[in-house]
This record gives structure tokens, C-alpha cells and sequence, in this order.
């Protein structure tokens, strides 16, 4: 078997969602409900890393906007999702941060073998407005030092992985500025004792594998539905592991097992990687709660099925 973990925010019942709307009284005793049941499910599959499903983040960005120096600017869509996420404005620095993640997550209900997932610079400053920085090369080596803080008060509090989601980078990759993000990347992870993966969805990365190889990061995440499982095998991933996010969040059709289990068995014997996982393409919150359930445990029948690396 290899390790399996999820990515993200997760799906919110149609109670919470009314409860949520209404700003019920009982919104909070029914998310630490949903919480709990979620870290169940993630347990009974057997997944190697538990992530709080984050049913109280609006996005993945959201958090941040409590700090003193960010206000919250107008609604932007996802890519070319049919959601939206609200950008926020930077407008001093960064005091307050180091403990923005941290605050945000269910710190008591999680176990030992716990993951998060945390936006990366360079897709932050994409999606993100300031008003400090002439230069957007400036504005993200300062979220890349922000963020390094709170990597660092995750890594203090036990999280064994850190995710990189990065999405902006596979959207634009052919134009982005692979100069300034190995830098960004070494602000994040040097010196860092846990493991950092760098997931890359909604795009196909695979013309600019060999930049992304040269990232000081533990490990490639990739949405093998924008980014092909054949198209990794061209690669050796010698010195760093790979996630392959074979679990689709697009859509509501449950995985066929013995077929994914399969092809990630042939990538591997080509690719030797130094440690392999298993993960779903992106966040599963744009599919049913019952079909995120039933792929929850279909990805960790995947993960048990597939030959260690």
C-alpha cells in the first residue's frame, strides 16, 4: 500500500448549508457535528494523513482576511469554476500572522497523522490585490515570508505534511516566472523538517515537468484529470515524492479501483519516486456530501491496493 490524504475543503450538508444562510444559532454545534463525522470517515478509510474538512472556510483564502492589515475586496470567480471566492486587499504588513491557519482549524478533534492545506505565494498573489507593492514580484516573496510563519506554527503543532495548492501555477504555466517561484519556494521550506507538497490543478503542467522537478519541495501533487498519469511516466522523480490525484472532484462518478490502482502501479515502476501518495484531484466541496463520502473510501481502497514504492 502507499499513503492517501485529501485535499481542501470539504462539502457541507444541506442542514449546515440552511444553518450557514440563517446564521443559525445552532451553526456552530452543527459544524463541529459535520467536523467530527468527516475526521470519522477519513479514519474508517484508513487514510494515512486526516485533514479538518474545513466546513467553515468560505475559500481557502478566507482566513487571512482577519488580519489588520486586509480587507475584503469584491467577489472573483474560481478560475472557470461556477464559484466565487472574495479577493482580499493587502494594505500594511503582515502583524498577526503565524497563527491565522492554526486559529482557523480543529486543532482537538484531529489526530497525530494530521495534514492541512495552505494556499502557496505564488497563486496567492495571483488571485489577491495589495496596495504596498509596485511590483507583484515584491507583494509575493511577502506572502511567501507570511506564509513561511505559519508553516512554521503548524510544523510546532504537530502537522506532519503541509499542501501547496497551486493552482494558478498549472492555469498559467506556460507563463509563469519559474525564477521567482523556486525562491518563493525556498522561503517556505527551508530548514523545514515536515513534508510540503506542491499540488498543481487546473491545468496541465506537463510541458514544464522538469522546472517544477527543480523545486525545493518535498513532492508533486498533480490533478492527473488536467495533468495525465501517461505524461508523468516520461519523468524520474528520483529525490522527490508524488501524489497522484486520482480521486475525481469534478464530478460525482466514483472511481473504477482496479483500474486506477493499476495505472498508478505502472507510473511508479517508471518513475521511482522516493515515496508515492494517493489524493483527490482538488477540493471535493463541489460534489454531494454522500458522493464525498463514497470517494473518501474508495481513495483509501486505491491507496491499500497499489504496491509500495
Amino acid at each position: 500500500m502507499i499513503s492517501s490524504y485529501t485535499i481542501g475543503i470539504y462539502p457541507r450538508s444541506e442542514e449546515l448549508i440552511e444553518a450557514t444562510r440563517k446564521s443559525s444559532s445552532n451553526l456552530r454545534s452543527l459544524l463541529i457535528k459535520e467536523k467530527k463525522e468527516y475526521i470519522a470517515i477519513q479514519k474508517k478509510a484508513k487514510l494515512t494523513y486526516v485533514s479538518d474538512p474545513l466546513l467553515d472556510w468560505d475559500d481557502i483564502f478566507r482566513p487571512f482576511s482577519k488580519l489588520k492589515s486586509v480587507k475584503v475586496a469584491a467577489l472573483n470567480r474560481i478560475y472557470e469554476m461556477n464559484t466565487f471566492y472574495r479577493r482580499l486587499s493587502f494594505e500594511g504588513g503582515m502583524d498577526g500572522a503565524g497563527n491565522i491557519i492554526k486559529s482557523n482549524l480543529a486543532l482537538s478533534l484531529l489526530p497525530k497523522n494530521k495534514t492541512v492545506s495552505i494556499p502557496e505565494p505564488y497563486t496567492f498573489a495571483d488571485q489577491h490585490l495589495n496596495t504596498k507593492y509596485k511590483k507583484k514580484e515584491d507583494f509575493t516573496i511577502f506572502l511567501a515570508k507570511m506564509l513561511r510563519k505559519e508553516i512554521n506554527s503548524l510544523s510546532k503543532s504537530g502537522f506532519k505534511m503541509i499542501q501547496l495548492l497551486s493552482p494558478s501555477i498549472a492555469y498559467n504555466i506556460d507563463k509563469v516566472d519559474f525564477a521567482l517561484l523556486k525562491d518563493t519556494m525556498k522561503i517556505l521550506t527551508r530548514g523545514l523538517k515536515i513534508k510540503t507538497n506542491l499540488h498543481l490543478y487546473f491545468g496541465d503542467v506537463s510541458k514544464k515537468m522538469e522546472k517544477l522537478l527543480d523545486l525545493p519541495v518535498s513532492g508533486l501533487s498533480f490533478d492527473t484529470m488536467s495533468t495525465p498519469i501517461s505524461s508523468l511516466k516520461k519523468h524520474s522523480f528520483s529525490g522527490k515524492s508524488i501524489s497522484f490525484g486520482i480521486v475525481n472532484s469534478y464530478n460525482t462518478k466514483i472511481e473504477n479501483k482496479r483500474k486506477c490502482i493499476s495505472e498508478i502501479n505502472n507510473a511508479i515502476s517508471k518513475i521511482k519516486p522516493d515515496e508515492a501518495f494517493v489524493t483527490t484531484s482538488f477540493d471535493l466541496e463541489y460534489v454531494p456530501k454522500k458522493f464525498a463520502i463514497k470517494k473518501i473510501s474508495v481513495l483509501g481502497e486505491i491507496a491499500r491496493g497499489v504496491k509500495d514504492v
